[in-house]
């Protein structure tokens, strides 16, 4: 993961000017491909299997709001934290499918404190509210409590690049009586409990990022 580091941040750093031809065939492919996916695309169209199997690391797409969508790439993993980057850069840390943490965003996301959840409890609706704590960056807020409840709503199919997946839909309520705050994420789990899918808010002020899992994190 360290020479991934490197490697990304060598293209975001040089790519545009670097002499790809003294570059062997076998990393050419791999440099040209990962260049592409970070810097030079924007739009679904661009983003296909064929690109995602070409780089040898773990990717999945990331739309925030109204934007394109992207190709972000595994940077690191670290206990059960994934740290994804993508062209702006933009930084997310994401843990059981959730983000934990961004670092590139006007108002970052800090920490989340929530305890383990039991999806398979979610599944069969026996799963009680809870709070979970919140902290952000510019402006500093730390500990915001919020109220989780969730919904399951059966199977629902879908289609990510040319792989079709039955999946577990899980709708997860966010509130905050004395903000005004209620939000819903939604997530796309299989019968393993990974979540290949999901719309996430961090924060009400900052649009929905809408995340699509294209190659799997190895175990």
């Amino acid at each position: 993961m360290k020479s991934l580091k490197l490697f990304i941040l060598f293209i975001l750093s040089s790519c545009a000017s670097f002499p790809t031809n003294n570059i062997a065939p076998g990393y050419l492919e791999t440099f040209n491909a990962i260049k592409n996916a970070l810097i030079g695309f924007e739009g679904d169209a661009y983003i296909t299997r064929d690109l995602v199997n070409s780089i040898p690391y773990a990717s999945m797409t990331l739309k925030i709001g109204k934007g394109p969508k992207g190709l972000v790439i595994l940077e690191s993993i670290k206990n059960d934290e994934l740290t994804w980057i993508s062209a702006d850069p933009i930084y997310l840390v994401i843990r059981n499918g959730r983000i934990i943490k961004t670092e590139g965003l006007d108002n970052d996301l800090k920490e989340i404190v929530y305890p383990k959840i039991n999806f398979q409890q979610i599944f069969d609706q026996d799963f009680k509210q809870f709070s979970v704590f919140y902290s952000y960056r510019n402006p500093e807020l730390n500990n915001l409590e919020l109220q989780f409840n969730y919904s399951f709503k059966g199977k629902d199919s879908v289609t990510i690049l040319d792989q079709s997946l039955e999946l577990n839909l899980v709708h997860e309520i966010v509130t905050n009586d004395t903000l005004g705050w209620e939000f819903t994420n939604k997530y796309w789990i299989d019968k393993d409990y990974f979540i290949w899918k999901s719309h996430q808010t961090i924060n009400p002020k900052i649009p929905i990022f809408k995340i699509e899992v294209t190659k799997k994190p190895s175990s």
